[in-house]
């Protein structure tokens, strides 16, 4: 099978609360490799992505130690590559777990740079790492253009970069529509917080993404760190005679790692690994359970550059 992976590779320079500073690529990368490393032999990940010609040479570098990464669709601009500062020492005014400062972000990627490539997709993978990887837009002509399975993780259209440099969750007005372009949608927990301007409560925004007529989303998942991860799916039910849809929640527990380095990336992971295992079996709950555990193993690791041993 083929996957598409659309998103924003970084340089992180991770902070952590003992002090200490490293420095390592991320964004979307994370996703992109460990995607290559649990992938089944005959399958090929195909990210799409435009990377300043700073990092260029070193990111194509990277991606050449995995045989099933193909990296015709990586683009060379002249902007520079995105560097994010993550504080894990620091707690910001809603008690988050890191503060975020970073450079602008890369050109985002157009649907010109995607049209090309999704007749060959079996499956696509949409991760917002910087919040602009691509425009709303886009994603809708992907979708139009599209008629395989799509999983987006609206990750960071809910952060703001300020002059500063710091990034600040912000409500999304558009919101719906980034959510409902995808067969399945995912964000974390504070994410779905600062979604919508009503600050509508995780279940009714699943409600009105799930229950509509007019756009067929068939799961969201939220993750939630050491509290696990929920999963909302509609569920076609019967009363009698009568047939309804209902909303299902399923609730999965965090497993508990001893050997806890950083989580930096995990989400990535979750993401990466949900969709390759929902795009060979479309089980939604099984689908959960293996992305929980791969995210979980990842926080043992410190960087890319350990995400072989997700295998």
């Amino acid at each position: 099978m083929n996957y598409i992976v659309i998103g924003e590779p970084c340089v992180d320079v991770i902070h952590k609360a003992d002090g200490t500073v490293t420095n390592s690529y991320g964004g979307i990368l994370y996703s992109v490799i460990s995607m290559a490393v649990l992938a089944g032999k005959e399958d090929r990940v195909i990210p799409l992505m435009n990377v300043g010609e700073d990092e260029f040479d070193n990111i194509v570098a990277i991606f050449s130690g995995y045989p099933n990464i193909m990296t015709q669709g990586v683009n060379k601009v002249k902007h520079p590559t995105r560097k994010v500062n993550l504080y894990y020492n620091l707690y910001n005014a809603d008690k988050s777990a890191r503060i975020e400062k970073s450079t602008e972000p890369t050109h985002a990627l157009g649907i010109d740079e995607c049209r090309s490539f999704l007749h060959m997709a079996d499956a696509v993978l949409v991760n917002m790492v910087s919040g602009v990887d691509i425009s709303l837009g886009t994603m809708k002509n992907i979708r139009k253009n599209y008629n395989g399975y799509i999983h987006i993780d609206i990750h960071n259209i809910v952060m703001k970069t300020g002059e500063d440099g710091k990034r600040t969750h912000v409500h999304v007005d558009d919101w719906y529509e980034w959510c409902t372009n995808a067969d399945t949608v995912q964000m974390n927990q504070f994410e779905v917080s600062i979604l919508s301007r009503e600050k509508l409560p995780e279940y009714r925004i699943a409600e009105k993404i799930l229950m509509s007529n007019n756009y067929p989303v068939k799961g969201m998942i939220v993750t939630k760190g050491v509290d696990g991860a929920t999963g909302y799916t509609k569920t076609e039910k019967s009363f009698g005679n009568e047939k309804f849809f209902d909303l299902d929640q399923l609730q999965v527990a965090a497993i508990e790692n001893p050997r806890f380095v950083d989580s930096t990336g995990c989400g990535d992971v979750f993401a990466s690994a949900f969709t390759l295992d929902y795009s060979k079996n479309a089980n939604f709950e099984k689908s959960i359970h293996y992305a929980n555990r791969m995210a979980s193993y990842n926080t043992s690791l410190e960087g890319i550059s350990e995400l072989h041993k997700l295998a």
